[in-house]
């Protein structure tokens, strides 16, 4: 191998030296995740609804769609 080559590679594998220690370092922390509590129907519904805010002067008929998936989502309960 050339010296080039190596010179050329090793800004590479720094990167993928760093995405692997990253992926690696992640992975208790997924796990952790997991054990958090899920958001009830409310709380779901809730953030969707701001969502719908957020889109109602932008995009009004996909805000409704929104709203509507509120309801019936709410309705599972």
């Amino acid at each position: 191998m050339s010296t080039a080559t190596l010179t050329h590679s090793a800004p590479f594998l720094a990167t993928l030296r760093e995405l692997f220690a990253g992926w690696f370092q992640a992975q208790p922390m997924a796990r952790t995740a997991t054990a958090a509590r899920s958001p009830t129907c409310r709380e779901e519904a809730d953030e969707l609804r701001a969502m719908a805010n957020d889109l109602m002067s932008s995009d009004p008929a996909f805000a409704q769609d929104l709203y509507a998936a509120t309801d019936r989502h709410e309705g599972l309960e």
